[in-house]
């Protein structure tokens, strides 16, 4: 999952590098360009998959420290190989750019997760869902003896 994450970013990164125009610097001096937004999308919407099989399969915690230790391990690939694909260097920015650009993938990873983790509730198929709908079709089988006083 890590892979994809980068992957993901490596070619958002190559796309970009590709398609720059040095000539036009309409969205230089902001930094945020279509490619960037259409790049964090889709990490997010692969996370918010991701989320939803791990919610459907795994309980709560295993699923948060499995997705979290993928979208950490994402971030550092992304963060410090994928520069390489786009052209540049990892701490070309500074330091307080590389800091927050972390942060922003710890922040996409946790709201794709979460959104495929709630999507799962909702439609009452996560694990813990599931387990007490086994739980509550087996009490339903059940003779139940009538106490008499």
């Amino acid at each position: 999952m890590a892979v994809g994450v980068f992957a993901i970013n490596a070619l958002a990164r190559l796309i970009s590098r590709l398609t720059r125009d040095d000539t036009v610097s309409t969205t230089a001096n902001t930094g945020v360009d279509k490619l960037s937004v259409i790049g964090a999308g889709a990490v997010v919407l692969f996370l918010a998959v991701m989320g939803a099989v791990w919610a459907v399969r795994h309980p709560f915690s295993r699923m948060v420290f499995d997705l979290g230790a993928a979208v950490i391990g994402g971030a550092l690939l992304s963060l410090l190989v994928a520069p390489f694909v786009g052209g540049s260097k990892p701490f070309d920015e500074g330091l307080g750019t590389f800091v927050g650009e972390f942060l922003q993938f710890l922040g996409l990873g946790a709201l794709g997760v979460l959104l495929g983790f709630l999507a799962m509730i909702v439609f009452g198929k996560d694990w813990k869902s599931r387990g007490l709908r086994r739980y509550e079709e087996n009490y339903k089988r059940k003779t139940h003896k009538v106490v008499r006083r």
